[in-house]
């Protein structure tokens, strides 16, 4: 059997925000399934999909010590998508779990908050409310559970962020490491391609939701996209559509987004995490 995925600590996946763990096929599409078959030992975060960071938080602590209890481990390697990278940080930093934690790993997480969210709170506040309905209704019809309360949204805001990271520094002996995503343009996923419009107009380069700046956090490992004219939008950062990105082989960009996850975890496993 292939063992070039066999961390020294178990892997974590921590899901972003609307929906819950599903195991294989469900949130993370075929990346279980890929990891697990080159060796990965697996866990889930199973966290709420809209609860508060500091609620998520907590229960991802109850299942890192699941993990940690039942595979007999030291650590373990978290990564974590979205919203996920946020509570995977508030978890290591405030709930005394740092000696824990090898490594964190956040895909498209909005660490400095999404501007535009505070901008148009600001300026146009019928045009926010308009747009966090639609993405309400989009998770919805996608299959993520149905929103009532704002509050989650208020934590991604810039200003809400600026604070957090005050309050909630890295930690000594953990190794941070940040990927950042750009859709290209919004034909990329029509489904995004609104919200991609607006980040990309008073932001810049993003997946759909998070800027590439917003998504740089500790050591920065680059931008992705996809090839030619392909981007990578947030959703699809989680194999979304459970298919390569392109049947057809053209210079740069990723094929296929498991191969990224299979290149990191060998990344993880090579720093001897």
């Amino acid at each position: 059997m292939d063992q070039s995925c066999a961390t020294k600590y178990p892997i974590m996946l921590i899901h972003g925000i609307g929906y819950q763990d599903n195991g294989s096929g469900g949130y993370w599409g075929r990346i279980p399934d890929v990891l697990r078959s080159h060796g990965a030992e697996l866990w889930f975060g199973n966290q709420d999909a809209f609860g508060t960071i500091e609620h998520n938080a907590a229960q991802l602590k109850v299942s890192v010590e699941n993990a940690l209890r039942q595979s007999g481990a030291e650590k373990l390697n978290l990564i974590a998508h979205s919203k996920g990278g946020i509570e995977a940080r508030y978890l290591i930093s405030r709930l005394d779990m740092a000696e824990r934690i090898a490594s964190l790993t956040t895909m498209a997480t909005p660490h400095r908050g999404i501007v535009s969210m505070d901008r148009m709170k600001k300026r146009a506040r019928q045009v926010y409310d308009g747009l966090v309905a639609l993405f309400n209704r989009m998770l919805t019809v996608d299959g993520g559970e149905n929103n009532v309360s704002l509050k989650v949204y208020e934590q991604m805001t810039a200003d809400y962020m600026q604070v957090f990271n005050m309050l909630v520094p890295d930690m000594k002996g953990v190794y941070y490491q940040s990927y950042a995503f750009d859709m290209k343009n919004a034909l990329s996923d029509p489904a995004m391609s609104i919200f991609y419009s607006f980040v990309r107009r008073m932001e810049g380069p993003n997946d759909g939701l998070v800027s590439v700046e917003s998504a740089k956090w500790g050591d920065f490992r680059g931008v992705y996209s996809g090839p030619g004219r392909h981007g990578i939008s947030h959703p699809v950062v989680v194999d979304s559509k459970k298919r390569k990105l392109s049947t057809r082989r053209r210079s740069g960009g990723i094929l296929d987004i498991t191969d990224l996850y299979w290149d990191i975890v060998c990344r993880l496993k090579s720093l001897g995490y």
